[in-house]
């Protein structure tokens, strides 16, 4: 910040401003993005815009035509589908090795402690943020209890991607009651012990790229990259 305390805008906090604005949907997909605009915005010359720009495309958020502007990039579900492989892959795995476990107690309590945290979130301004924290918490619990509370920052880079998709399909509170309901699916599979039960709901909790995609592609089709 300057002395007058307003920030200082560089091309890096622009990057980092843009990509929250773009993984929360502030810009949705398909949204053109005025470099004249974003100056004034930030007060800064079009060289740091297009600096931030340049790493934004490099992070596949922003597609740059010539002659017709820079757009925020699509939604590419083949590409989200291969994160979320991978994602689904490491939770299960964690699922597993909870499962054999003989003292399961401090989890359990953990992932009962996240699903009420989850349904006490009110509506409000920060609804959905609140919630997206507590099911955050939720994964991060399966990840932590066999030790590997930061094998997901392996894919960093590339997980904005699935962030992104993740606040597009949880845009209404049914939705977000339906995870709340996956989610003790989960829960209760692990208490029982029964790892197919919990292989199979953890699987239909995380494949929304199957059973989301088509009819949210029909009434909103302009937010989706055409499959080749």
């Amino acid at each position: 910040m300057n002395p007058q305390g307003e920030i200082t805008w560089t091309s890096e906090n622009i990057y980092e401003d843009l990509c929250r604005k773009i993984e929360t949907l502030v810009y949705m997909p398909g949204t053109k993005l005025s470099e004249n605009e974003l100056c004034n915005v930030y007060g800064v010359t079009r060289h740091v815009i297009r600096n931030a720009f340049s790493r934004l495309k490099q992070r596949r958020l922003l597609e740059v035509y010539p002659q017709r502007g820079s757009y925020v990039s699509l939604i590419d579900m083949e590409y989200i589908a291969n994160l979320m492989y991978i994602r689904e892959s490491v939770e299960q795995e964690a699922v597993f090795r909870i499962i054999r476990m003989e003292d399961r107690g401090e989890i359990i309590l953990k992932l009962r402690q996240a699903i009420k945290a989850q349904k006490n979130v009110t509506p409000g301004t920060s609804y959905w943020e609140e919630f997206y924290e507590q099911d955050n918490l939720f994964h991060q619990t399966l990840l932590a209890s066999v030790g590997k509370p930061d094998v997901m920052n392996l894919i960093s880079g590339p997980y904005i991607h699935i962030r992104r998709w993740r606040n597009y399909e949880i845009r209404s509170e049914e939705r977000m009651r339906e995870i709340v309901t996956e989610h003790e699916s989960v829960l209760t599979a692990i208490e029982e012990g029964n790892w197919e039960e919990a292989r199979k709901q953890l699987h239909f909790h995380l494949d929304t790229i199957n059973r989301c995609t088509k009819p949210l592609k029909e009434k909103e089709a302009q937010y989706f990259l055409i499959e080749k």
